[in-house]
């Protein structure tokens, strides 16, 4: 009786096995590879590596060579995924090869990549920004991580301070000598060809070369004699150096949900990306020194009347350029994570949150603002010279006095006075539609652009082709 019942289920089987079989058999190759890369994506990776092999065997045997490629890619995605990192280099090389017998160029460069990132292999660029106060190096190594995204890692920055924007003979043959210095590190040190090295000069001077229309004559006398022809000096606008900032300040998973602003020395500038993806910019064409500059005009020597001066010039104009601003702008306002850098912001975290020396990023509040803005004021001396030996490691108390001490060195008290009054009505306009954002200062950030230029730079190699 039980084996009456049972028979029917059995041949019911049976037959569902030998159908699934022929439509097995008879399955594309290229639907094969599809099963195989959304059981990879859906962690099924034992039933990945199966489908995958069956779609290799069966490219192989009908002579088809874009399909084994993409067979043996797929291998290598999967061995890469599951730490198997020999087996995975092994098939990314196969690929690589019968991609590049085919000229799918693109591909092979690609899948190239991966494999450098399996083998922890990374490709170095190289970037100059050429800077109103200072020029300064980024030396960026670019890898591909498992998962497919690029992993940026900071190999060594420096600058060397100079006075662009005093456009004067003296400055551009400083200017001339540190670029000369750079381009010599970048080609005897690191090795870095052309085709990865991107000189460029900061919005800020740019807007002061404006004034004179001198752009193209100091890219050309600031341009070292030996300096590869295939290298250009380029310059960028504020709105292109924020939506740059952006990229290489914020993470990627934040980019819809935050906002970033730099406060330099010769300009203000941010932005965010809205819904549909696009760079809002918000810039202003003053920053730190420029407001200091203004200030000074009609304010005598005392600390006193620089202060007095400057709250005027917010409250009869500058107060309402912010407000225009961001008239339209209410996401900027609205939205939870604000991502702050420049000198200003660097000294502020420095000084409010020494305890913080190694930290990658730094949250400061607008209080902490308003505090240090008092603080240059009423306290100067205590706030640059704090006691940090009750409340801190030796080495790390060291390690902040000595940051603070750049601070003081890059930064007199008119220049923090002015410095703090220009941000802390800035985060007051930013911060009435949604005071609780969270401020965060990321210590790489002086570098942000620059890696944002240079990762722009990476993603155009590819955006686009699929045009052609």
């Amino acid at each position: 009786m039980l084996i009456r019942k049972i028979l029917p289920i059995l041949i019911l089987l049976f037959v569902c096995n030998i159908c699934f079989a022929q439509s097995n058999k008879g399955m594309p190759t290229s639907r094969i590879l599809k099963t195989a890369t959304s059981l990879m994506e859906a962690q099924q990776y034992e039933a990945a590596e199966e489908y995958f092999k069956k779609g290799m065997a069966q490219a192989k045997a009908g002579n088809e060579p874009y399909n084994l490629a993409q067979a043996q890619e797929g291998l290598g995605n999967l061995y890469s995924k599951i730490n198997q990192s020999s087996l995975a280099v092994e098939y990314y090389q196969k690929a690589i090869k019968m991609y590049r017998a085919q000229g799918l160029t693109v591909i092979a460069n690609v899948v190239e990549s991966l494999m450098k990132g399996v083998q922890g292999i990374g490709e170095l660029y190289a970037g100059v920004e050429i800077g109103g106060k200072g020029i300064k190096l980024s030396v960026i190594e670019v890898k591909m991580t498992r998962t497919g995204e690029n992993e940026y890692v900071l190999k060594a920055d420096t600058s060397i301070n100079t006075d662009a924007a005093a456009l004067s003979y003296q400055s551009e043959k400083e200017t001339y000598d540190a670029v000369s210095i750079f381009y010599d590190i970048i080609k005897t040190r690191f090795k870095i060809p052309s085709a990865r090295i991107h000189i460029v000069i900061s919005s800020g001077l740019k807007q002061e070369l404006d004034k004179y229309n001198k752009v193209a004559y100091f890219a050309n006398i600031v341009r070292p004699r030996d300096l590869d022809s295939q290298i250009r000096i380029n310059y960028i606008t504020p709105a292109q150096e924020s939506e740059m900032s952006f990229r290489g300040i914020v993470p990627q998973r934040s980019r819809l949900i935050a906002n970033q602003l730099d406060v330099g020395s010769s300009n203000t500038k941010g932005g965010y990306f809205d819904a549909m993806n696009n760079f809002v910019p918000v810039t202003f064409p003053l920053g730190t020194k420029t407001f200091q500059r203004l200030v000074e005009k009609t304010a005598d020597e005392s600390i006193d009347e620089f202060l007095s001066a400057a709250e005027k010039i917010i409250a009869d104009s500058l107060g309402r350029v912010m407000v225009y601003e961001f008239l339209n702008k209410r996401d900027f306002k609205s939205r939870d994570v604000l991502y702050l850098s420049g000198g200003i912001v660097w000294a502020i975290a420095s000084c409010m949150h020494p305890q913080q020396i190694n930290d990658n990023f730094v949250e400061i509040t607008q209080k902490d603002i308003a505090d240090f803005r008092d603080k240059v004021y009423n306290g100067y001396s205590a706030l640059v010279k704090p006691d940090l030996s009750k409340t801190m490691k030796p080495d790390d108390a060291n390690a902040s006095i000595k940051n603070i001490g750049r601070v003081v060195k890059t930064y007199d008290q008119k220049a923090l006075l002015a410095g703090a009054i220009w941000l802390d009505e800035l985060i007051q306009q930013v911060n009435t539609v949604n005071p609780s954002k969270k401020l965060l200062f990321p210590r790489y950030a002086y570098v942000g652009w620059i890696s944002g230029y240079i990762m722009d730079k990476i993603n155009k190699q590819y955006t686009g082709l699929a045009k052609n």
